[in-house]
């Protein structure tokens, strides 16, 4: 059986004191994550900023599968 993919977003980047997506992964420790693929991406829920990137994500690994 295959992994799950696991996507993260990184909210609220239109928001000055925001982390970055590195700065959210670091902060998390998702870079510990070895037994399955996972993606970090920055999104802004008012504008829809990054989430097609991250859905694009998702869909090219399980086209993969």
């Amino acid at each position: 059986m295959s992994p799950v993919p696991v996507l993260f977003f990184a909210n609220k980047q239109d928001l000055p004191s925001s982390l970055s997506a590195v700065e959210t992964m670091q902060a998390l420790g998702l870079s510990e994550i070895k037994d399955r693929p996972w993606q970090i991406v920055a999104s802004n829920a008012l504008t829809g900023e990054g989430l097609s990137a991250g859905i694009d994500w998702v869909s090219e690994f399980l086209k993969k599968k």
